[in-house]
């Protein structure tokens, strides 16, 4: 038995045929036993767990009997002897693996043959162990092979710009990528260096990690010399069984440049519907200022041609008159430069803003809706500057002016209030405007910032004011909250974050 089951392990090792190992092994069994008909069998289980037995030796025992003798040595786990069968479980340290059984043994079966039989049986499970992990590992070979495949056809045929690249250098792009910037392939991409790949200043973006939720901007070189906006998600990914970085790409140049057009669109809106407001706020102190002009012109007519000069009463009045010009010009130069801070719309620079500026400014423009409504009632803490953009700001606050003015309805004045305040809370500086006005249903509040969506009436706004301000915000890197209820009024919380300071301010 040794020399036989020597030879088995030796040729199992040096990578014998499998079938003819186990044909080797069961004509060994038959012989020492003296049985004439015997089996070797491997267990097998479905996906729901139910056991089964595929034959990998077998001389012409019965089907019935190999099924009949196979239910009993799974159901105990132990040796079965039936009507001069013999089935015997071979077991890994964790599993039944297999089962062996002889039969047609003229002296039958007993616990002594079982004992001979334990090395041939310990041999026969060492080897069937050892083909179930071989195969194992083939076929986690094979799974991590379709997997590759599967993974390099879905990114070579995303329709995002996909580069794969480590140390610097790009090792894969698909050919998204290559169109994104305008070459023929992948293949020309492979073997750059990302920075070739990206306009200066813009590297960051392909190499630091980023949220799905928070992708960074990022402005592409385009084979023709042409600037190309891509919006990018990077993430750390093993690529060929080495780290690499993954820098997903989507294009979206057309997609700002309409944002940009829709932003110009509502701001212009914004201003049509205070244009009324803002003549008559500009014609107010041009009237008193040309009727001062026109009297200090005949009063200095008459004092020349009575010789009377300005010490005296008569002069006195000139003089305020030609203070209360002075004035009225400058009340119509202040109007003036908040309609062009608000009106550029082209300056995307951002820097450090005082909020309250803005606030004070918007409030002016927004006066004409409110004054026939509402009081306006400023509640300002102190807070430091806003890391934002001046006119984005303006055409932020202005709109949700006029959004809580036309929310109330003309007339009572005395009874309410457009409330705004501000306040530092966290790392943020956070405005709150709150009007008393007519309040918007629980069923509206998820929508408020979709595009095109409204609830006034037909020809009043766009509907893209509160899509706007939420794009606005977002890019700022703040956020909006909003809370009503129907008959009370709503309020609008802007959180945004603060400037940093410079090296050397701020300490603590």
């Amino acid at each position: 038995m040794l020399q036989a089951l020597t030879e088995v392990q030796t040729e199992f090792i040096q990578g014998g045929e499998v079938p003819q190992l186990f044909d080797k092994l069961l004509s060994v069994l038959l012989k020492l036993t003296g049985s004439g008909d015997g089996f070797i069998g491997e267990v097998l289980r479905t996906s729901e767990g139910t056991p089964l037995l595929r034959t990998l030796a077998r001389t012409h025992i019965e089907p019935s009997h190999l099924e009949t003798l196979f239910e009993a040595v799974m159901t105990s786990g132990e040796p079965v002897v039936s009507r001069g069968f013999l089935g015997l479980p071979l077991r890994s340290a964790t599993e039944l693996v297999g089962v062996v059984g002889i039969a047609n043994r003229p002296e039958g079966y007993d616990e002594g043959v079982i004992t001979f039989l334990r090395p041939l049986l310990t041999t026969c499970c060492a080897i069937l162990h050892g083909v179930r992990g071989e195969r194992r590992r083939r076929q986690a070979e094979e799974e991590q092979r379709r997997s590759a495949e599967s993974f390099r056809t879905l990114i070579e045929r995303s329709p995002e710009a996909i580069f794969i690249h480590r140390e610097g250098t790009v090792v894969f792009a698909n050919s998204a990528a290559a169109g994104l910037l305008g070459h023929a392939g992948g293949m020309s991409l492979r073997g750059r260096p990302i920075a070739e790949l990206v306009q200066p200043g813009s590297e960051a973006g392909l190499i630091e990690p980023s949220p799905v939720s928070a992708p960074h901007e990022v402005l592409f070189r385009h084979h023709e010399g042409r600037r190309v906006l891509g919006e990018v998600v990077t993430i750390p990914l093993r690529f060929d069984g080495q780290p690499a970085t993954v820098s997903i790409a989507r294009d979206i140049t057309e997609r700002r440049r309409v944002q940009e057009k829709l932003v110009a669109a509502e701001r212009m809106a914004s201003l049509g519907t205070l244009a009324a407001g803002v003549a008559h706020e500009i014609n107010n102190p041009l009237s008193y200022t040309l009727s001062n002009l026109n009297f200090m012109e005949d009063e200095l007519s008459a004092m020349a041609g009575s010789g009377e000069g300005l010490q005296g009463a008569r002069g006195q009045e000139v003089r305020e008159a030609l203070k209360e010009a002075l004035s009225g010009g400058q009340r119509v130069v202040d109007i003036v430069k908040d309609l062009k801070t608000f009106s550029r719309g082209s300056d995307e620079q951002r820097g450090p803003v005082d909020i309250q500026a803005v606030l004070d400014l918007c409030g002016n423009m927004a006066w004409s809706e409110i004054r026939h409504r509402a009081r306006l009632v400023k509640d300002y803490g102190g807070v430091p500057p806003v890391q934002a953009n001046e006119s984005r700001l303006g055409q932020l606050f202005l709109n949700l002016l006029i959004n809580a003015a036309q929310a109330i309805p003309h007339g009572d004045v005395a009874g309410n209030e457009i409330h705004v305040s501000t306040r530092y809370e966290e790392g943020q500086v956070v405005v709150a405007v709150r009007d008393t006005g007519v309040g918007i249903p629980e069923e509206n509040l998820d929508k408020l910032f979709h595009a095109f969506f409204t609830t006034k009436p037909a020809g009043v706004g766009t509907g893209l004011g509160l899509s706007i301000c939420h794009g606005i915000i977002t890019e700022l890197g703040g956020r909006i909250a909003v809370q009503s209820e129907p008959g009370k009024g709503t309020t609008f919380q802007v959180f945004l974050p603060v400037h940093p300071l410079p090296l050397g301010e701020g300490g603590g």
